[in-house]
């Protein structure tokens, strides 16, 4: 009999513990995979960034590190959107959802673990993931190029962490790092959501309610601003300060988020019913 009706730390870890046991070859192979890939990447563009340099050139920075700054941006925001979407994969067969129903534990636990490895644990194999290809990338291109000073590891610590004006060296800021933040979050957070609701063909079905949603609030929006504004309205100039737009974008981008996190907690709360029959 579960005393604790809500959680309990050590029912938890013993949750995650099973999950990671039973799935430890997925979690390898799909980490293994973003490895690859980020590898593939790095060395293949570095062929092209390298081999017009001559010997001996100096140079601030790497200069393949504005490509690797990018890359590390869509790809944390691909990969998390797919993590995500594969957080309720045991739910879409009879068995799957058999043996997590019958887990002797809390729906919240049940939820809650699920959510920490497909937000803070893809996150933690990512940098790893993306540190690892890096470094592939720097040890293949010195056995190449051996007398090409300019191939360095990427700072990732610094571009994370905003240290040594490494953002001033790419051009952004701090106030950057939170809109992309908040932004990720939410987007992660629908992607989640969208797997509670279809457990089966979770990410092409949220993509594609996703973008329904996305044009239809546009389409809402325009035909809202036409009744309302007249039709030789003109700005020469925006009202609002774009450090005021930015608080209130992350504010409400951070708010959407927790609330996905809440519906989907529900969601999947509601599933022991849906699911028991």
């Amino acid at each position: 009999m579960i005393r604790d009706t809500f959680f309990s730390l050590h029912r938890f870890v013993n949750v995650c513990r099973k999950e990671m046991v039973e799935n430890w070859k997925t979690h390898v192979l799909r980490s293994v995979m973003v490895y690859g890939i980020l590898a593939i990447i790095f060395v293949w563009n570095g062929y092209y960034r390298y081999c017009g340099l001559e010997a001996g050139t100096e140079d601030t920075i790497d200069p393949i590190w504005y490509f690797e700054s990018i890359f590390f941006l869509w790809g944390l925001v691909i990969w998390g959107c797919i993590s995500a979407s594969f957080a309720m994969e045991r739910m879409k067969s009879k068995t799957g959802r058999t043996v997590m129903l019958m887990t002797p534990a809390t729906m919240f636990e049940k939820f809650f673990s699920r959510w920490l490895m497909a937000t803070c644990g893809f996150i933690l194999v990512y940098l790893i993931a993306f540190r690892l290809a890096d470094w592939t990338r720097v040890v293949f291109y010195l056995l190449a190029y051996p007398d090409l000073n300019i191939v360095s590891s990427f700072p990732l610590g610094e571009f994370c962490c905003n240290t040594n004006r490494f953002y001033e060296t790419l051009g952004s800021g701090s106030a950057e790092v939170w809109l992309f933040l908040s932004c990720y979050f939410f987007l992660q957070s629908f992607f989640l959501l969208g797997a509670t609701v279809w457990p089966k063909n979770a990410l092409i079905k949220t993509f594609a309610a996703g973008v329904c949603i996305l044009v239809s609030y546009i389409l809402i929006a325009v035909l809202c601003l036409k009744a309302i504004l007249p039709g030789d309205f003109s700005m020469a100039e925006p009202y609002i300060d774009s450090d005021i737009s930015s608080g209130w974008l992350i504010f409400i981008t951070s708010f959407l988020a927790l609330v996905n996190w809440v519906l989907a907690y529900f969601r999947f709360k509601e599933s022991e019913i849906i699911n028991r029959w």
